[in-house]
């Protein structure tokens, strides 16, 4: 008579294939959910850099003069409207991800002469944009230099500037923090030199300096 195995023999000999193959349908189950993140995070878009899109700051402050070249103690508030366009250059800085950007500048000026024979002086510059941008994007130091024209009430105050018309150079050194997500508050120094460049024989030209505080937006 055939003898048949009994039923500890056979969970025996079936129970580490059925084991086996869970183990392999779990192992297949969590590659495909980890393939399925590495997918997902290969088609997530990247999230845009601050740079990489346009910018409108508005600034103001309070310059005053520092040198002899007028004997006038003049005192300027310069308030300031500026687009920044997009990058023009990039550049890696460091191995932590800081980034250096150079972008363009223009900038429309209202300004009011709190002291001295002139009320008000109208004009705009232009230059590039220096920018130092840390590896979290919350921080950025920038740096400007440039010129520009623009009008202003002249007078026959001697000490004064001696036409409307008039060239301005400029410098303006800061820091921007980020305050919510494409909004930053900046502060910095800024340095103003405006004169006729000796189209008038009255060109005392000024020289002025001072802090500006503002805010950015960037789309």
């Amino acid at each position: 008579m055939k003898s048949f195995p009994s039923h500890a023999a056979l969970a025996a000999l079936f129970l580490p294939c059925f084991a086996g193959s869970a183990a392999a349908q779990q192992g297949g189950a969590e590659a495909s959910a980890s393939s399925s993140v590495d997918y997902a995070k290969a088609i997530a878009p990247r999230p845009r850099e601050p740079w990489e899109g346009n910018e409108v700051d508005f600034e103001t402050g309070a310059i005053w003069r520092i040198t002899n070249s007028t004997p006038i103690d003049y005192v300027v508030l310069p308030q300031m409207l500026t687009f920044k366009g997009p990058m023009i250059y990039l550049f890696d800085w460091g191995d932590e991800g800081d980034k250096l950007v150079v972008r363009s500048r223009l900038s429309f000026l209202g300004e009011y002469f709190l002291e001295g024979p002139e009320t008000y002086f109208f004009g705009f510059h232009g230059s590039p944009s220096i920018e130092w941008w840390n590896a979290e994007r919350d921080l950025s130091v920038f740096y400007s230099v440039g010129g520009g024209i623009g009008f202003l009430d002249s007078t026959a105050v001697e000490g004064g500037h001696g036409q409307d018309f008039n060239f301005t150079w400029f410098m303006h050194l800061g820091l921007r923090h980020r305050l919510a997500e494409g909004f930053y508050f900046q502060y910095g120094a800024y340095f103003q030199h405006t004169s006729n460049r000796g189209l008038n024989e009255r060109n005392p030209g000024l020289n002025a300096l001072g802090p500006m505080v503002g805010l950015s937006w960037e789309w």
